[in-house]
């Protein structure tokens, strides 16, 4: 059997499938968080508005600082690997590398754009 029918359907399943995982898991973070305030609210105790905020934000402040740095650490690699395999090969292996970075500025715009809310977002709720 070709290689081609099982790697063009593993390429466009694998990155759908990995975005139902991470969003499955923030709902199901999400319900336990609302059926605590639920149980809360039925044995009388008082819920405050610190105790509100801090269940509905359910991540770090520093939660995108930490995504950025791995998304920049990804594209990093990605580019890294693209030197090393490509290093004193000719035309072909300049194809290559052309290829591999152009994989590696997806992570490193997702980077970038979570460094920026890191410091945007949270700059905005300091003041």
């Amino acid at each position: 059997m070709d290689e081609a029918v099982f790697i063009i359907p593993v390429v466009f399943i694998t990155p759908v499938l990995i975005v139902w995982v991470f969003q499955h898991f923030a709902a199901k973070k999400r319900l336990e968080a609302y059926k605590t305030i639920q149980v809360a609210i039925e044995k009388g105790q008082p819920v405050t508005p610190e105790t509100m905020e801090s269940m509905a934000r359910l991540r770090s402040p520093i939660a995108d600082l930490r995504w950025g740095i791995i998304f920049m650490a990804v594209a990093a690699g990605f580019a890294s690997f693209a030197t090393i395999v490509t290093f004193g090969h000719d035309s072909e292996g300049e194809d290559i590398r052309r290829a591999l970075y152009g994989i590696a500025s997806f992570p490193a715009f997702i980077g970038l754009a979570f460094l920026g809310l890191h410091f945007f977002a949270n700059e905005s709720k300091r003041r």
